[in-house]
């Protein structure tokens, strides 16, 4: 069969089954008699006709067009920037459009009546703006483009997560469209995405031959009288508008862009033309198909959002095209010990450090408002507080030490300076097997979570390093490695606390990093699991002196490279997990100690691993004071706000660091 032909088939496969899934949803509501009566609606008070007509059939409609409209703009993205990851959810678009969505319904309602579109391509083309900024100093690197633009993509939906807690009466509908649900969507939607969607494949058609050229090597397309930056922006707007009309008529649904693109291009379909309108159909028969799955999945009572589907079955295949991924290969070598300087006498400054954390953690705790405002307690006051401050102070000084020393170890076995638990994908690991727990033990011990915890960060991390190997642990690579595992681990977190389960409704705010529920007994616990594994820990600092150096030299030196990184790992997902437990998965407070801890010129293993540590604690605490006394009365979480620091931290390492 020639090699063209192999789209078609899995195009009319695929809308095969879709098909008969359609019919069956039909079939159980009325039967094949009634079909022209439903379609006609002769009978306005049949509630089975209504079914149809009015949810079913507009069902099929949105979800063909928004696979269509995502699929074009995912191959336009591609075009312009010859990068085959590129699409709405990895530039960070989507998350952008949706965001500005948000800020719209609660500060600008007006806009989000009279001018959705444009409030959603502003967000949309904002983020994109903030990607490529991140990315300037080698945009040409298709790694570090889409690296940047899942890291703008995180922190925006940490923004989101921000105003979802203080507004959530105002957004509770947004819960379900920021998942991606088809559901309910009526004829509202296909109108609303029809004509824009038709008007932008028209100007794509128009501008297939020069959008075809961009292909080349700029040189060669400058020579046949192109204008490079004009078509490229022109095709950049109109892949933007694509993905913030489809936002802005159902949602969040990611990864189709990839999909869709990637399987007509491993079908041997070349010519972007024909790319092109291969990838719109395949892409609308796909959101078609997987949003009929959705409704006949026989593991939840409730019905799986489609943009949780793709993402599940988006992010392997993200994994898997990685390594085809031409451009960038990266560098294997040491990052850790380049133009820094280091420290005389890195023991006394960590000396002179302590008063400071002490002295922070004291502040935390007697520092604070009241319904009279601030105030420092003192005497029977500080007494009668401290039972609620310590536990929280002292968890939080514990989670933010465990979590700095975990990736100070991530980043001294790796060589990459960039690495963190959260960054790799190790704490969302450790939080869907916590999650998982419940649904076997609901009310699970200290012991088994930490265990589990532990246990899901070791296998986590081995998957990640497993798989980053390939590339000899290439820094860009392992990191988008990393962030890619995370986004399936988030969907399937995200499948799990939709399932229902009333079990799992404790958990929603620990997994904003909460510590306003910690208790007495909690804050001992991660305490002591932080100085026993904080003892045990420079047991290794000769392996994570030489094990930066590389392979050959960790093994000219003596050094067992199985045994070292067993037990680095270990230590590391324990670390991790007890982390996790506290402060939820996110913080940055594993990127952000141990390199902080590295520009300040502890150089040295030992020396860098305690400063780390003291600079995770510190940074914790302050979050935790920073969450209660902000916005008092109101919280915001500890995790939260650590990683709205940390995200902005991570992008500006992202900004100066030199190809």
């Amino acid at each position: 069969m020639p090699r063209y032909s192999w789209p078609v088939v899995v195009i009319l496969l695929s809308a095969l089954i879709a098909l008969c899934l359609s019919l069956r949803s039909i079939v159980l509501e009325i039967p094949l008699a009634q079909w022209l009566a439903a379609l006609t609606l002769s009978n306005p008070l049949d509630l089975q006709q209504l079914v149809v007509r009015e949810i079913l059939l507009p069902r099929i409609a949105i979800s063909i067009l928004a696979g269509a409209a995502l699929a074009l703009s995912g191959v336009i993205f591609q075009q312009m920037l010859r990068n085959p990851l590129a699409e709405a959810t990895t530039l960070g678009v989507a998350s952008g459009a949706g965001l500005a969505l948000k800020i719209g319904i609660l500060w600008f309602p007006n806009l989000v009546d009279t001018a959705q579109e444009g409030l959603t391509f502003t967000g949309a083309a904002l983020a994109l703006g903030l990607t490529f900024f991140l990315a300037w100093r080698d945009a040409a690197s298709p790694l570090r483009l889409i690296l940047a633009g899942l890291i703008v993509s995180l922190f925006l939906g940490v923004v989101s997560s921000v105003l979802a807690l203080f507004f959530h009466e105002q957004l509770r509908g947004m819960f379900l469209w920021s998942s991606g649900t088809l559901q309910n969507v009526g004829w509202d939607a296909s109108i609303y995405l029809a004509p824009r969607f038709a008007l932008c494949f028209g100007l794509a058609l128009l501008l297939v031959r020069p959008f075809s050229l961009l292909a080349l090597a700029d040189e060669n397309a400058r020579s046949l009288g192109i204008p490079l930056a004009a078509f490229r922006i022109l095709g950049m707007l109109l892949a933007v508008a694509l993905a913030a009309f489809v936002v802005s008529a159902v949602g969040m649904i990611g990864f189709l862009g990839i999909a869709a693109p990637a399987l007509v291009r491993l079908a041997g379909v070349r010519t972007y033309r024909a790319r092109m309108l291969a990838s719109i159909a395949l892409g609308g028969v796909l959101l078609w198909l997987a949003d009929q799955l959705t409704q006949v999945n026989p593991f939840f009572r409730n019905e799986l959002p489609t943009g949780i589907v793709t993402a599940i079955l988006g992010g392997p295949l993200m994994l898997w095209m990685l390594p085809k991924l031409r451009g960038m290969q990266g560098a294997s070598g040491n990052e850790l010990g380049k133009s820094v300087r280091r420290l005389a006498a890195p023991w006394l400054v960590v000396t002179a450090a302590v008063p400071v954390l002490c002295l922070a953690a004291w502040a935390a705790l007697a520092l604070g408002q009241n319904l009279a405002g601030w105030n420092w307690s003192s005497g029977a006051q500080l007494d009668a507080l401290l039972p609620w401050r310590w536990p929280r102070v002292t968890a939080a000084l514990a989670a933010g030490a465990m979590m700095a020393m975990s990736g100070t170890l991530v980043q001294r076995m790796t060589g990459n300076a960039m690495a963190s638990p959260e960054i790799l994908g190790i704490s969302s690991g450790a939080t869907l097997g916590v999650v998982m727990l419940f649904f076997f033990e609901p009310v699970p011990n200290h012991a088994l979570k930490i265990g589990v915890a532990g246990l899901s960060a070791f296998v986590t991390l081995v998957v990640m390093l497993s798989l980053a190997r390939r590339s000899a642990y290439s820094p860009e690579r392992m990191i988008l490695t990393g962030v890619a595992l995370g986004t399936v681990l988030g969907a399937l977190l995200s499948l799990a606390m939709i399932s229902g389960d009333p079990r799992l409704g404790t958990l929603l705010a620990w997994m904003g990093g909460s510590t306003y529920a910690i208790a007495p007994v909690d804050a001992l616990i991660a305490c002591g699991l932080a100085v026993f594994l904080g003892l045990l820990i420079p047991l290794t600092v000769r392996w994570l002196d030489v094990l930066p150096l590389g392979e050959v030299t960790a093994r000219a030196l003596g050094v067992s490279l199985a045994g070292s990184r067993l037990a680095i790992l270990v230590m590391t997902a324990i670390l991790t997990g007890g982390a996790v437990l506290i402060v939820g998965p996110l913080s940055f407070v594993g990127l952000m100690g141990p390199h902080i801890a590295r520009m300040a010129g502890f150089q040295r293993a030992l020396s860098q691993l305690v400063a780390s540590a003291m600079i995770g604690a510190l940074i914790m605490v302050v979050a935790d004071w920073l969450g209660r006394n902000l916005l008092f009365p109101y919280q915001i979480p500890a995790g939260i706000l650590a990683t709205l620091i940390g995200g902005p931290y991570f992008m500006w390492l992202m900004w100066r660091k030199t190809p």
